[in-house]
């Protein structure tokens, strides 16, 4: 069967029809690019669980960045588990209960991830699903005034590991920061993209602090407006693949009382983001 590639009912996504894992040849992963690129998320479903498969995959898109700790329910160092299991009351992977709010992997950091592919091994009755906004629908809906009135802005990203709602900050010098460009080209099409979330955005460089609050909370509001976000409700098997450069990203509650097991390879890029 050959590849496919289906255009999701919602403002981002596609899913990719015809693809095995365990086989994806050159002219695969030529499709793969250009509907990443095209579609910012792609839907890769009924997939097997092997974990090399995973990472030979993430392989396609860029080098893969090493997981921050390696959970028993792997032993490599190249995936990262996200999960609620637990052995001896301690869990076994990371970022394990709850719901997350919208944010954009690494921003934090000098040069964020391109991406992520995460695989559902275990998933929850209900809940637990995780959203996509598209940054660059966001962007492209702004009047040209609004467009004009970001160029050369700056915002100051901040993150300590394991946080998932902003209420739940503990704000310090000390916090992994770093300074990017608001709004950031993406060099393959040169398409913007809005670049902040309410989660990591700390402030926009050069403005008093309260336009800055409200500058990002107008643009937040903006990527996460329903009408801008895909929804999905994971399946056993499903895989998605995200660009971190186009897309903000987050996750429902789910009761802790069921399990939930994914695996992830996350991307790395080569270019800090650009203006």
């Amino acid at each position: 069967m050959a590849l496919s590639v289906k255009p999701l009912d919602a403002p981002l996504g596609a899913e990719i029809v015809g693809l095995d894992v365990r086989d994806i040849t050159p002219e695969a992963q030529k499709a793969l690019h250009q509907a990443l690129l095209d579609h910012h998320l792609l839907v890769i479903r009924n997939q097997p669980s092997a974990d090399a498969d995973l990472v030979e995959l993430g392989k396609s898109f860029g080098p893969i960045v090493k997981a921050r700790v390696v959970s028993p329910l792997t032993g490599r160092d190249d995936i990262m588990v996200i999960s609620n299991i637990r052995e001896d009351g301690k869990p076994v992977g990371q970022l394990p209960d709850g719901e997350m709010a919208f944010h954009i992997d690494q921003i934090y950091r000098q040069t964020p991830c391109k991406g992520a592919a995460l695989h559902a091994v275990e998933i929850p009755a209900a809940g637990g699903d995780t959203m996509f906004s598209n940054n660059v629908r966001a962007y492209e809906s702004l009047p040209d005034a609004k467009k004009k009135q970001l160029e050369g802005l700056t915002a100051t990203h901040s993150f300590q590991y394991g946080e998932t709602l902003k209420e739940n900050r503990v704000d310090s010098p000390e916090r992994p920061h770093y300074t990017h460009p608001l709004v950031r080209r993406i060099p393959e099409n040169n398409k913007r993209a809005l670049a902040l979330c309410r989660l990591m955005t700390d402030r926009i460089e050069g403005l008093p602090e309260d336009q800055s609050r409200a500058l990002i909370d107008e643009l937040c509001d903006l990527i996460e407006d329903r009408g801008n976000i895909y929804s999905h409700e994971w399946r056993v098997g499903d895989i998605l693949i995200w660009d971190n450069r186009c897309t903000s990203h987050a996750r429902t509650d789910f009761a802790t009382t069921e399990r939930r097991l994914m695996k992830r390879v996350t991307i790395g890029d080569t270019q800090a983001p650009m203006a």
